[in-house]
């Protein structure tokens, strides 16, 4: 969920160029300095008595108070020299990174100020290098310069300020026409049109209107307290090919190892290969093990692909089963300076199976599920994220692990440190099976997460998503409730021409109206 806003939080904007400070010298734009002294003349971009008020230095801003009592204090640091967005490569985006590496300390967010032809590139990139990101870093430009008439810079640049300044999304992000994207999930579809980027496979993090909506269950969780690593040692000599109709099988190296990047756009690809290339010491199959994981949220694994190996039969399952079976008798018969004392496996015990229980769970692996509960474990412990094994099963749409726990008597309605339910998770998934299961146990959505679902549907609408629609009747939402603009999903459908999805919420709201049967929602 979001975190309460300090009454106030520094940004360092770091300005690299790109259209948005453009002049025109002879009818040719040309990268345009000074970029902090223009926005000291915007009244939107700062707030010159509480400035002087707190004696805040020439290259430092302050925005006008968007929430009473809160502000959002900025740093302009402008690259010497700036960069046209076509020159600049995987070089300037690594040292982009090591700036912000070394003001980390200094700031709780970062913006930075980009041209669009490369953006997705660069996000894409810095997504990669930057790891561990417990700050938001947001990129950010425009289609025209701040100084014209009519532009989107400072729509686009003051909606970026605000969202580093007001959330904490540890994220790469990139802010465009009122939309916070994943930023190696965009990708630049329109040189002219405000609306330059979309986000083909993911919706938007964050959606900026008349209020601010954040989808959090998108957004990827900080690794605890995990130190920032910037990764310098990308490797530079790396290329895209496009397949096409055709194509001879010598120029696509049939054969030479080829894997599969799902869902990526060519700009993550790319920023994901130089990535795994530039680590030092793997062999092939660790790059290809790598190239096939979802590291930093750039692709969207098949159901299959998701899947774990068994724990049961693994090495990992089988060291552990015998650790959580250690005994005092058993460890008193090791040799001395090897043994483990009943305390010592006790608390490794302790720490280990809460997320055991949820990889399993996740992976419907009933046996080490049998196994832990048959050793008097725990079964609705939390994990580090607050998750039970629960989560984890309706999460991983696994209608035989949830069975199994909630005849061991787990609490139905947990809720991990997002306040996220594992009938929410299910219905996210589309897990039906699960949802049934749920929902006949006394499972409910809260009435925060009733509140939500309206915007949620109205996507779901305009999308004619039909079997996400259904998942959220079948969970007990009233398919009625409206968006954050105060349409319902049957008018936003119907506005779409969605006849399939107005067939289904005509019926539902002519029959026995738009209430799935089952327990009382809370």
């Amino acid at each position: 969920m979001a975190r309460a806003l300090e009454p106030q939080r520094r940004l360092l904007a770091v300005y690299t160029g790109g259209t948005i400070g453009m002049r025109s010298e002879q009818g040719v734009l040309v990268p345009g300095s000074g970029l902090a002294a223009v926005l000291r003349s915007l009244p939107m971009f700062h707030d010159e008595e509480y400035a002087r008020a707190c004696g805040l230095p020439e290259d430092t801003l302050v925005l006008p108070p968007a929430i009473p009592d809160q502000r959002v204090i900025y740093t302009v640091l402008e690259c010497q020299p700036l960069f046209d967005s076509s020159d600049m490569t995987i070089t300037e985006w690594v040292q982009i990174a090591q700036t912000i590496e070394r003001h980390y300390g200094q700031y709780d967010g970062f913006v930075v100020i980009h041209g669009t032809d490369t953006m997705a590139f660069a996000a894409s990139v810095l997504s990669f290098v930057l790891e561990n990101l417990q700050k938001t870093v947001i990129l950010t430009g425009a289609q025209v310069p701040i100084h014209a008439l009519w532009n989107d810079s400072r729509e686009n640049l003051l909606g970026a300020l605000l969202m580093a300044g007001q959330y904490v999304i540890p994220e790469v992000c990139l802010f465009f026409q009122n939309q916070l994207f994943r930023g190696n999930r965009v990708t630049k579809v329109d040189s002219r049109r405000f609306a330059a980027f979309c986000s083909p496979h993911l919706p938007p993090l964050a959606v900026m209107g008349t209020d601010v909506t954040i989808n959090w269950e998108l957004v990827r969780k900080a690794r605890g307290k995990a130190q920032l690593v910037v990764h310098s040692s990308m490797e530079r000599d790396v290329g895209l090919l496009r397949l096409y109709p055709g194509i001879p099988a010598a120029l696509a190296m049939a054969g030479a190892g080829i894997v599969s990047g799902f869902d990526m756009t060519s700009e993550a690809a790319l920023a994901k290969l130089s990535y795994v290339l530039g680590h030092p010491g793997l062999t092939p199959d660790d790059r290809k093990e790598l190239l096939a994981r979802d590291l930093r949220g750039e692709m969207t694994l098949p159901t299959g692909a998701e899947r774990r190996p068994s724990l049961s039969s693994s090495a990992l399952g089988r060291g552990l089963t015998q650790l959580l079976t250690l005994s005092q008798g058993q460890t008193s018969q090791r040799p001395q300076g090897a043994a483990l004392s009943t305390q010592e496996a006790d608390a490794i015990r302790e720490a280990l199976v809460p997320s055991l229980a949820c990889a399993a769970a996740h992976a419907g692996d009933l046996e080490v599920l049998q196994a832990l509960g048959d050793l008097g474990s725990d079964l609705s412990l939390e994990s580090f994220n607050g998750q039970t094994p629960l989560h984890a099963a309706a999460r991983g749409g696994q209608p035989g692990a949830v069975t199994m726990l909630l005849r061991r008597g787990v609490d139905v309605d947990p809720r991990d440190e997002d306040g996220l339910s594992p009938l929410l998770l299910a219905v996210k998934g589309r897990h039906r099976g699960v949802i049934e299961l749920l929902r006949a146990a006394g499972a409910c959505l809260s009435l925060q997460e009733l509140e939500d679902a309206g915007t949620e549907l109205c996507r779901l609408a305009a999308r004619a998503d039909l079997e996400g629609l259904q998942s959220w009747w079948q969970a007990g939402a009233d398919l009625s409730s409206p968006g954050y603009d105060g349409r319902s999903a049957l008018l936003v459908a119907e506005a779409a021409g969605n006849l399939e999805v107005v067939t289904f919420l005509q019926n539902l709201k002519g029959g026995a109206g738009v209430q799935a049967p089952g327990p009382a929602t809370l």
